[in-house]
């Protein structure tokens, strides 16, 4: 068989500008308001990339590509999220002239810095604090009272209402972490301005989470952030690393307000105002604005202000109707990359229910990491390991389980995940005509995809001749590229899809290949190369190519044994 042309370098360069163009395409409709077709872009975009059958390795543009559009993809998910919550705030004519750059809740509620003040408001909040417990100091000036005005007019009791309906949902929690870390309960209210509660919340500058870490401060505290998760949206780990980070920022000034004031704005900023003014107060800094930034100077009252309002919602009229309850959940360690869809096949539950439940997961698939917890709904856990000791791991990515049901056939069900009834029957060991249990579980093997290859046009080959030893139709070879007859010229690069499962570079698409053991023997499939079967064991182009004399004259062919020469 002749020989073919390494596959990367030109797979990798169409890929890429592949990719470019969906993302491209994809924000221009969101920005025209189309954010279905937006979607539609996105979503293409990942789908070239996770079935390209390339590693990241492969080249150093793949994985800044794919962080790009993953972020990309969640920035605008939470524009629309946000922009949806901000319709049910406001009147149509209320709305901002531009719904696609909503503000957090901490910006837009520091526009209310000159809200009119209601004299009634310092009768209510005074009454309050001789009632209401509390372990944070509260405060009573005008500052506090312009924001406890705000929180009463009907932008604001929106705000605050859908906060508080969120934060019911983690409550429980945020108090479990604060009480084991020794910090003050009335904590659990910081998030209320810093994200509304919401676990994917993300501002102007790019902090995430319910309690907003910047990437280098979540790191600082131990937060994962890569292509496969950011913990900054793990509700759990976050607390965990907020409360560590409150309590680094008391220790360090010994006063709660500063420490606030420190944790919005970073620590330098606030011991610069406090050498500069030789002031070791918030309330004095205030005055002599000694803060840089405006929003620094409001955290303090705006989060005192929330505090009050979330102690005694009723004694400022807001009213939570329907607030979230905690959901029970089982923690499982999948030991490596899983996929969400086989999860929710195996325990019977909505995939969005595994996403709600597990926020911080940028995909489908959880990370390659035999450390990560998988949050599942309560009572599943030993389902699922069941399920799962049934399925090889080979094929916990790309592959489903599906029941059947009413009069389903292997033909129709393999029609359905764009698989073959041969390919579905070999899967579960049966016939193509072996009839169907109702209720039975039937693996179902990742879809056939197109792998491209190059082959490069020797003396005597023909379109007919390539087409047969590849086993694809003429035309396909044709249309593939753009040849306008079968005519053909010696060293014309032809591009052909063969067609490989894809589980396999569904895996590598989220994770890099565990480099492989060198020495012993490799076979060559499609696509193969030495540069990236070189990558994969760990050992130098050269080297290779000596241990395989013949090979490195003649190429590389599908089938053959490779030998691979020890580091």
């Amino acid at each position: 068989m002749p020989a073919l042309v390494p596959a990367t370098p030109p797979a990798v360069d169409v890929l890429i500008a592949q990719v470019e163009q969906d993302l491209h395409a994809g924000e221009l409709e969101y920005r025209a308001g189309h954010v279905g077709r937006a979607k539609d872009h996105f979503d293409s975009a990942i789908h070239r990339l996770m079935t390209s059958g390339l590693n990241y390795s492969d080249d150093p543009r793949l994985e800044p590509l794919m962080d790009r559009l993953i972020n990309t993809m969640h920035r605008y998910q939470m524009k629309t999220e946000q922009v949806a919550l901000n319709v049910e705030r406001e009147n149509q004519a209320e709305q901002q002239e531009n719904p696609t750059e909503p503000l957090s809740p901490l910006e837009e509620i520091a526009e209310a810095a000159n809200f009119p003040s209601d004299p009634e408001i310092a009768q209510k909040a005074a009454s309050e604090l001789l009632t209401v417990p509390h372990d944070l100091p509260l405060t009573i000036n005008q500052p506090v009272l312009t924001y406890l005005n705000f929180f009463e007019s009907p932008r604001g009791r929106a705000i605050i209402e859908h906060s508080l309906a969120r934060a019911g949902r983690y409550e429980g929690m945020v108090r479990r972490v604060l009480k084991q870390e020794g910090l003050p309960q009335d904590l659990m209210y910081l998030p209320l301005p810093e994200s509304g509660y919401h676990a994917r919340a993300v501002s102007r500058v790019g902090a995430r989470g319910l309690w907003q870490f910047m990437p280098e401060t979540g790191r600082r505290y131990g937060l994962k952030i890569n292509r496969w998760e950011d913990q900054r949206m793990d509700p759990v780990a976050a607390t965990r690393a907020a409360a560590e980070h409150l309590r680094d920022l008391y220790d360090m000034f010994h006063d709660w307000y500063l420490a606030l004031a420190a944790y919005d704005a970073g620590s330098l900023t606030v011991a610069r105002a406090i050498e500069r003014t030789g002031y070791a107060d918030f309330w004095q800094l205030y005055r002599l604005n000694a803060f840089p930034f405006v929003e620094t100077k409001n955290y303090v009252p705006i989060m005192l202000a929330m505090t009050m309002v979330a102690k005694d919602p009723k004694l400022y009229g807001i009213n939570i109707t329907d607030p979230e309850k905690p959901i029970s959940t089982d923690s499982f360690k999948p030991g490596r990359s899983l996929d969400l869809r086989l999860v929710a096949d195996a325990i019977g539950v909505n995939v969005k229910l595994l996403q709600t439940l597990n926020p911080e997961l940028f995909g489908l698939i959880t990370p390659n990491d035999p450390t990560f917890t998988l949050y599942i709904p309560a009572g599943t856990e030993n389902v699922l390991e069941a399920t799962l000791a049934k399925i090889p791991s080979t094929h916990w990515v790309g592959w489903r389980l599906h029941r059947v049901t009413g009069d389903e056939t292997l033909a129709s069900i393999a029609q359905h995940y764009h698989v073959t009834p041969a390919a579905l029957a070999s899967a579960n060991s049966l016939s193509p005509g072996d009839p169907l249990a109702q209720g039975q579980a039937l693996l179902v093997p990742a879809p056939v995809i197109p792998l491209a290859i190059f082959y490069r046009v020797r003396p005597g080959d023909t379109v007919g001749g390539i087409a047969d030893r590849y086993r694809v139709s003429i035309g396909e070879l044709r249309l593939w590229n753009h040849l306008r007859s079968n005519l053909i010229r010696i060293g014309q690069v032809l591009r052909i899809y063969t067609r490989e499962s894809a589980a396999r570079y569904a895996a590598e698409s989220y994770g890099r290949y565990r480099r492989a053991p060198a020495g012993g023997t490799y076979i060559v499939r499609w696509g193969d190369s030495f540069w990236s079967i070189a990558r994969r064991y760990g050992v130098s182009v050269p080297s290779l190519r000596a241990a395989n004399p013949r090979m490195a004259r003649f190429g590389l062919r599908p089938g053959e044994r490779l030998v691979i020469p020890r580091r």
